[in-house]
């Protein structure tokens, strides 16, 4: 159990002792008013959370303590499926154990704020107008932990598609539906339980997640100004090699080998902005997005790791791994998020590049993890 990852919420520290990460928000699910112009359809509420046969129904089963899947828990007369008497026909999954977060709604909505507005994807709607109305609903809600049931939605097991879903007669399954965006919105559903009482039956934590590129801080378009585009264009192209080259020979000089796989070679090197490039080009920072400190020498896996918010490290160099990603994924990385030496950088004068990582770029709050 201690080597379990550990994530706190409201002071309360529990173990993550099982995940689901990377459900894409279909558009199929999405409320009606933010569906993409190709689409239509008034969206359905219930989520799909994978197959309920096989190996992989057999974990999802586990995931959730749950093995009734698909059965026909069908009103007979009105051809649909009832949940006026879930716990007597076995569709309830998990009653009131399980919740949203506050804080992850006020994140996920600060992350997709630029693509409300510039609407790099094609809605039916002017999605813009819904932002502010759905923000101030997030920010009035009177509790920080949203704690809701969910009941087995599955398709008929007649059928044989043995796809699984999940949904909720509850306002704030509603509400997540109503803030999301198609395509570009995941969900996550940490599987908790107390540190301080390990017999406790387990949460499920449900988050939603923005896909890196469409998070405002990185988000092609800028709802400011159009800076990064115009210093691009009033910069020849030479100049922008020159600059890249000397930028990636000093980083690489100073950090001569990736701290994970402690390749030395400098083909298989990225010199990976710490804080990025983008952001210091649109705050007039030219001198910090060419400053070798701003820098670490990676290899391409562990680049994108750190390039998209999955693991950052604090000032005195320590490794920080974040939650979105299963055990399985960590183990395939040869990281151990729950080590108690974990691997080092020498972050010396690094500080401040590492704190705007910390804050901006890292995707989860790093008060919760150390």
């Amino acid at each position: 159990m201690e080597n379990l990852q550990k994530i706190k919420i409201e002071g309360q520290e529990f173990f993550i002792i099982d995940s689901i990460q990377d459900f894409r928000a279909e558009d199929s699910f999405i409320h009606r008013k933010n569906k993409l112009a190709q689409f239509n359809g008034n969206g359905e509420s219930k989520k799909h959370v994978g197959t309920y046969s096989g190996e992989k129904g057999e974990n999802m089963s586990a995931f959730f303590n749950y093995s009734s899947w698909g059965l026909e828990h069908l009103d007979k007369f009105k051809k649909r499926k009832t949940f006026d008497s879930a716990k007597d026909t076995g569709a309830l999954i998990s009653e009131n154990r399980c919740f949203f977060s506050k804080t992850n709604l006020q994140k996920y909505l600060r992350d997709a704020k630029t693509e409300y507005y510039s609407q790099e994807q094609f809605y039916h709607n002017n999605i813009q107008e819904y932002y502010q109305d759905r923000l101030d609903e997030v920010n009035n809600l009177n509790s920080n932990q949203l704690f809701f049931s969910i009941y087995d939605a599955s398709d008929n097991i007649s059928q044989k598609q043995n796809r699984g879903y999940i949904r909720s007669d509850d306002s704030i399954w509603k509400l997540w539906r109503e803030l999301i965006l198609p395509g570009i919105s995941y969900l996550s559903i940490l599987k908790l339980i107390p540190v301080n009482n390990r017999n406790a039956e387990p949460l499920f934590y449900f988050r939603i997640l923005l896909d890196y590129q469409f998070r405002s801080f990185v988000h092609p378009k800028s709802l400011e100004n159009e800076i990064i585009q115009d210093v691009v264009n009033t910069k020849t192209a030479r100049g922008n090699r020159v600059g890249a080259e000397k930028y990636r020979r000093e980083v690489i000089n100073y950090m001569p080998q990736c701290p994970f796989t402690k390749i030395t070679d400098e083909r298989l090197l990225i010199a990976s902005h710490i804080k990025p490039y983008s952001i210091c080009m649109k705050n007039n920072e030219s001198t910090q997005a060419l400053d070798y400190l701003n820098g670490l020498a990676l290899s391409p896996t562990y680049d994108k790791l750190f390039d998209q918010g999955y693991i950052t490290f604090t000032n005195n160099g320590e490794l920080v791994c974040g939650t979105q990603l299963s055990s399985y994924t960590w183990e395939k990385l040869s990281i151990n998020p729950n080590a108690k030496n974990k691997m080092r950088i020498f972050p010396e004068d690094r500080e401040m590049y590492l704190e705007y990582h910390r804050s901006y770029v890292f995707q989860d709050d790093i008060n919760d993890l150390i």
